[in-house]
Order: C-alpha cells, then sequence, then structure tokens
C-alpha cells in the first residue's frame, strides 16, 4: 500500500472490497519463518545433499510440466 495506496483508506479502488493485511504476510511472522527454515530446513537440505539423495527439480512453468519433470526426478527412486 506504500507504492501505490488506495484513495480511500482500506478500501480497494477496484472492487470497493476492505483492505487488510493477513496476520502471516507481516513483516514478524516473516522474519519468523526465515528463522525457523535456517534452524530446521536448511540443515536438512544439506544432510541430504551431503548423502547424494537430493533432488532439485525446477518448480517453474505450468503445472502439468513441473509434475511431469517431479515424476521423472523420482523415476529412479521406483522398482
Amino acid at each position: 500500500m506504500t507504492l501505490d495506496p488506495p484513495s480511500r483508506p482500506d478500501i480497494c479502488d477496484d472492487c470497493g472490497g476492505e483492505l487488510f493485511q493477513r496476520d502471516d504476510d507481516r513483516e514478524e511472522t516473516i522474519r519468523h519463518r526465515i528463522d525457523v527454515y535456517q534452524q530446521q530446513t536448511a540443515p536438512l537440505i544439506a544432510f541430504y545433499a551431503d548423502e547424494g539423495i537430493l533432488l532439485g527439480i525446477d518448480a517453474t512453468g505450468p503445472v502439468d510440466e513441473i509434475t511431469d519433470r517431479a515424476l521423472n526426478a523420482l523415476r529412479r527412486f521406483i522398482r
């Protein structure tokens, strides 16, 4: 909202609906998520990469293409 504020506070210029900020979009929530990621997730990524069993999948593009890439990457684990 600071870059393009609505003409009326808390009202959407396009649809007239109420504007609000969700709790999970607040700076402190995002900072907490980053901290949790760094403490809990990043070490797991490093562990599985070191074990040679981390699969990286390009998740950009249409859902069906991403699904195909994921399934193709997992095929070596299916017997």
